[in-house]
């Protein structure tokens, strides 16, 4: 399968798109100093709160949302939306529909490397945080099982943002600028229900249920809900499974959005 992978050249792509990044480690310090920022600054302000009687949430539940927030957001980050909607605008496109593989295969891989690399300076930041909390943050609810849950909602989560990321860049065939309607479907809407700004599980009960059926939970709060034991096992399988639904059917939006927008794409240069 090694040789597969190499064969195609994804493998040297991957390759070439870590050494593209390596020559911006200065920007990737402030981009992980930007993560941290509004998370533990959210942190605070929510932990300064008088917390109402039916909130399910404490300080040391706060504490250690706020502190995976940024992590969980790098890790299912995608830069789909900005790179396709360049490409089609240049002419590039025309040079990556003439590669060995999918054009948008090469954006995946690229959102791979990026990601990877961001951890490495994103993880020490977030250690250092956490050792001054630590003494609040509880974990001994943490089991194997629960990991290994935890790391799989964080690649469904990736593969959930990806699809809607990137059935808005494929409207890029028709429209110039697609930046503001990701905005709005896939940062405003995301950061008010996925749980960036809020958690999830303190909504209000009706806000909450629209959530859960959204698939904006799932890029963020629903890896976070897992790791810190808040849902029992069919909660979880009920996520997975309302995950995996967004998915598939904006997979095949995509498929469709490709092949027409193919069809009345036309660019010089590249």
């Amino acid at each position: 399968m090694s040789s597969m992978f190499k064969s195609d050249g994804k493998f040297a792509v991957l390759l070439a798109y870590f050494k593209i990044i390596m020559t911006y480690r200065g920007m990737m310090i402030i981009h992980a100093i930007r993560l941290l920022l509004l998370p533990m600054v959210l942190a605070s302000a929510w932990l300064s709160i008088e917390k109402t009687a039916n909130n399910p949430y404490s300080d040391s539940d706060y504490l250690l949302y706020y502190l995976l927030v940024p992590v969980i957001m790098n890790l299912t980050d995608s830069r789909i939306v900005f790179k396709f909607s360049l490409a089609v605008k240049d002419g590039s496109l025309n040079r990556d529909l003439l590669k060995p593989f999918p054009p948008l295969m090469g954006y995946f891989l690229e959102s791979i490397a990026g990601n990877s690399m961001q951890l490495f300076y994103l993880v020490p930041f977030t250690f250092i945080f956490w050792y001054f909390v630590s003494d609040r943050v509880m974990l001994g609810h943490l089991e194997p099982s629960l990991l290994l849950f935890f790391v799989a909602a964080i690649i469904i989560g990736g593969l959930a943002r990806l699809m809607v990321s990137g059935a808005i860049a494929l409207l890029s065939f028709w429209i110039e600028d697609v930046t503001t309607l990701n905005l709005i479907l896939n940062g405003g809407i995301w950061a008010l229900l996925g749980g960036m700004i809020v958690p999830v599980a303190t909504f209000p009960d009706k806000i909450r249920y629209i959530a859960e059926l959204l698939p904006y939970r799932y890029m963020l709060s629903f890896p976070i809900e897992i790791f810190s034991g808040r849902l029992s096992s069919p909660e979880i399988y009920r996520g997975f499974a309302t995950a995996a639904f967004w998915i598939i059917l904006f997979a095949i939006i995509m498929r469709v959005i490709w092949k027409t927008g193919l069809k009345t794409y036309t660019a010089y240069g590249g």
